[in-house]
């Protein structure tokens, strides 16, 4: 598999000042940054922020760059994902080099026998756990409201097809694994209660969708009215309104997919006949007001409950592809396009890009701090990490 291999540089950007005013200051790996390839990063409860590199992790503490590798007791260099936990605990998942590529509107990953693993920081000290020899590899990363940690991905060693486990504090507990349970692979899950688990994988028969309750598994695909074309049934997002709904969003190749809604009886399939613009679901959203965003691939999709809104260039949209889209403590939507960065703020538009501050207008990534403070991952072209901060 072609590894594509992207550069990014981080933004910071105060929430009480606007876009004209900003300081720049670069960052290198001559102050400490691992790599400048960045994976996926975070705030933690102290106000750091962590970067999960190519070669690997990366602590900013607001004045210096802190980083950690094998030699501190990293399973691997190759950080992929970054989660804290409610105790403030930093978990993160690894992977050999060269192992995978990105896509446009989520992660590819390629197995490997070389083993992957998974740990995390408390603190003081980085716990690894590794899996060697195996041809694991991790998908998705989360915790559910009882506390507990649950990690999945695939397994081919022993055609086990798959695994999912979580760690209670103490030990992992192989619980789909137990329940004998044997799928071909897991392409995400989702799950806020430990027996209330969903997941996303593909079968021969058709089900792609399923449902655990803590023993028995239930499937959903074309026998239920689910679409039978593939580009369907690589959900890479999935996500629960406040009323309770669960929406699905696939993308296959960043070009196509398809978005898939349940409410807990009946499915609902939405698509550019019926109101949605785009094909592949990069990721969804509810604001404040209780509207469902949707990122995609040929702009954004705002549904009321009723009816659907489309955004797209002619709106203000500085780029059509979406890759990233927030709600930030003032009810606003952030939402980062391969044009710019974007800011809705109750109806008015605003926008930053290479002509107003950005060195480049592919925004990956949002994030905001605990002190208003919005932190935009954004592609950069030249081997540099910069952090751009708006005062007032």
């Amino acid at each position: 598999m072609k590894t594509l291999k992207l550069i990014f540089l981080i933004i910071i950007l105060s929430l009480n000042t606007s876009f004209g005013q900003s300081t720049w200051t670069h960052y290198t790996k001559k102050d400490g940054l691992a790599s400048t390839w960045i994976r996926s990063c975070l705030e933690d409860t102290q106000g750091n922020l962590w970067f999960a590199t190519d070669k690997g992790l990366c602590k900013f503490d607001g004045k210096k760059i802190e980083s950690f590798t094998k030699e501190d007791g990293l399973p691997l260099n190759t950080v992929t994902k970054l989660f804290t936990d409610k105790n403030g605990i930093i978990w993160f998942t690894t992977e050999p080099q060269n192992t995978f590529s990105v896509a446009a509107g989520g992660l590819v990953g390629a197995l490997t026998k070389r083993g992957n693993g998974w740990g995390r920081y408390d603190g003081n000290k980085i716990v690894s756990f590794m899996n060697k020899g195996s041809s694991e590899y991790l998908w998705s990363q989360i915790q559910n409201i009882e506390g507990e940690i649950w990690i999945g991905g695939i397994i081919r060693k022993n055609k086990k097809g798959f695994f999912l486990t979580n760690y209670d504090g103490q030990s992992w507990n192989p619980t789909m694994q137990l329940a004998g349970i044997n799928l071909p692979s897991i392409k995400y899950f989702y799950s806020k209660e430990k027996n209330n688990i969903w997941i996303s994988s593909l079968t021969k028969d058709g089900d792609f969708i399923f449902h655990f309750d803590g023993s028995n598994l239930i499937s959903y695909g074309e026998k239920d009215g689910l679409p039978s074309k593939n580009i369907y049934k690589y959900i890479n997002h999935i996500f629960e309104d406040s009323n309770g709904n669960l929406w699905f969003g696939s993308s296959l190749n960043g070009k196509t997919g398809g978005l898939m809604k349940f409410d807990g009886t009946n499915w609902t399939i939405y698509t550019e006949d019926n109101g949605v613009i785009g094909k592949s679901i990069n990721k969804i959203i509810e604001d404040n007001d209780g509207n469902i965003w949707i990122a995609t691939n040929k702009g954004l999709n705002v549904f009321d409950g009723n009816s659907w809104k489309n955004f797209s260039e002619n709106d203000k949209l500085p780029g059509l592809f979406i890759e990233a889209i927030r709600v930030d403590s003032k009810g606003r939507v952030w939402i980062g396009t391969r044009g710019g960065l974007v800011l809705f703020d109750h109806g008015k538009w605003s926008t930053i890009n290479k002509k107003n501050g950005l060195t480049h207008n592919f925004v990956r990534s949002i994030v905001e701090d605990n002190k208003g403070n919005i932190f935009s991952v954004v592609r950069e072209s030249r081997a540099s990490f910069a952090i751009l901060a708006i005062y007032t």
